[in-house]
């Protein structure tokens, strides 16, 4: 009966993570297909490209609502920590290869973010905050700062589980694969990198073809 929960919700979590947030917003109040606008990513940061802070801070929220609901629920309904651990990383590959976009989607960031801030310790959300925010502003780029703070997820994991790794092993292994789905995620953006043609952060409505969520 445990299993067939654990299974259950695990399937739940990745259809909740599948829920195309960006996309929603654009058609329920603009009228417009995201994926025809700009980068065509449905992610926070083409929202905000195309239509501004106030709804990419909504699109934000709700990604990271959907790792943090897949974990919290786990939980609250008495599965393991492991399976609310596996429980977020089906959000994460939901919001990443969405069963409504036809395994399109999002590139994970906002959504592993709210996986992070449930499962794992303070430390690591602030590390991984801190980087994306710290990179943000020193270079202005999104996919350099999401590829850092995608880095230092597993680096201040293990950090942090340093002394009792063989307890929470999981969380180190979730943080490995949210970081590896996140890098591949991004593989086009780190070719626009390689030849200097990232675009950088402008808070106006333009096309570009480089964004991160």
């Amino acid at each position: 009966m445990e299993s067939t929960k654990a299974v259950l919700w695990i399937i739940a979590s990745y259809l909740i993570g599948s829920i195309p947030f960006g996309l929603v917003v654009s058609k329920g109040l603009y009228r417009q297909d995201l994926r025809k606008l700009g980068s065509g990513n449905i992610g926070a940061t083409n929202v905000m490209r195309n239509f501004g802070v106030k709804p990419f801070v909504a699109v934000m929220i709700l990604d990271m609502a959907k790792g943090l609901a897949a974990v919290k629920i786990a939980s609250g309904i008495g599965l393991n920590p492991t399976i609310a651990l596996l429980s977020g990383l089906a959000a994460i590959i939901g919001h990443n290869w969405s069963l409504y976009l036809k395994f399109k989607g999002g590139k994970g960031i906002a959504t592993s973010g709210g996986v992070i801030i449930a499962a794992y310790p303070v430390a690591v959300s602030l590390a991984v905050v801190g980087m994306f925010v710290a990179i943000v502003l020193l270079t202005r780029i999104m996919s350099v700062a999401s590829i850092a703070a995608a880095l230092t997820f597993p680096i201040s994991t293990a950090i942090v589980f340093s002394s009792k790794l063989h307890n929470f092993w999981p969380h180190l292994a979730v943080a490995i694969i949210a970081s590896l789905f996140a890098l591949y995620k991004h593989r086009e953006n780190i070719g626009r990198l390689m030849k200097g043609e990232e675009p950088k952060v402008r808070l106006r409505k333009t096309e570009t073809k480089g964004d991160v969520t």
